[in-house]
């Protein structure tokens, strides 16, 4: 099938609006936990048709590559990413320090800490074929149940998928 700019730029188009709209809703917060799985979808699907579209339009990219303006530009959003790369590794995002933190924090004070029954949480774990016998904590719990932590933590919490 040959690439069409009448197929590619509506695409095109439309993913970046989509993606940009979630963009927004993500950075302001609106919509939490309904945008993410959308906006990171659509957002491989955009790079998919920006690389048709890159297919497309090289003749005239290249041009636009040998403009004085490209190298500087190219350099811009490089030290722009990097500076937000060396952000995030200096504050790391608090719910993956909690993360972390209950993840290694022996499994009774997990229990606290999310507020939970500690005998019934055993009880639904155990249900489940997890046994907390010889784990200290939350990861030695899944891993030595052959299991995950997305499961084991739907478990604690009472949450059913």
């Amino acid at each position: 099938m040959k690439l069409s700019r009448n197929y590619i730029t509506p695409f095109i188009s439309l993913i970046f609006l989509v993606v940009g709209i979630t963009g927004l809703l993500m950075f302001f917060h609106i919509l939490d936990g309904y945008t993410e799985v959308a906006h990171e979808f659509l957002g491989l699907f955009f790079v998919i048709c920006a690389i048709f579209h890159i297919i497309i339009n090289w003749k005239a990219l290249r041009i636009h590559f040998k403009k004085a303006v490209f190298i500087p530009a190219a350099l811009a959003v490089a030290v722009i990413y990097g500076l937000f790369i060396v952000q995030q590794s200096l504050t790391p995002k608090v719910d993956t320090v909690l993360y972390e933190r209950i993840v290694e924090a022996p499994i009774e004070d997990v229990f606290k800490a999310l507020q939970v029954d500690r005998d019934e949480t055993i009880k639904r774990l155990e249900e489940n074929g997890i046994s907390i016998e010889g784990a200290a904590n939350v990861q030695e719990l899944w891993e030595k149940n052959n299991s995950s932590a997305e499961v084991v933590f739907d478990l604690i919490t009472d949450n059913e998928r």
